[in-house]
């Protein structure tokens, strides 16, 4: 049962990525994984959840480029 469990959490946290891609929304659980896969060192740390937030709407709105498909 807890292998079921975890089976679909796993699927979910996916879906729910794919669906931020999607949208154009910043997936906190990528951003995690690629930090500590190339920047992760000790004594240094990744931004917080709200922190990463905020960089992302930032870059988004703030950085005087277009920010449309078309």
């Amino acid at each position: 049962m807890r292998k079921k469990i975890r089976h679909w959490k796993r699927r979910f946290k996916k879906v729910r990525s794919i669906i931020k891609t999607i949208f154009g929304m910043p997936d906190y659980d990528r951003y995690l994984e690629h930090w500590y896969k190339t920047h992760g060192a000790p004594g240094i740390f990744p931004m917080t959840e709200k922190e990463f937030y905020l960089f992302a709407l930032k870059n988004k709105y703030e950085s005087g480029e277009m920010n449309r498909c078309c």
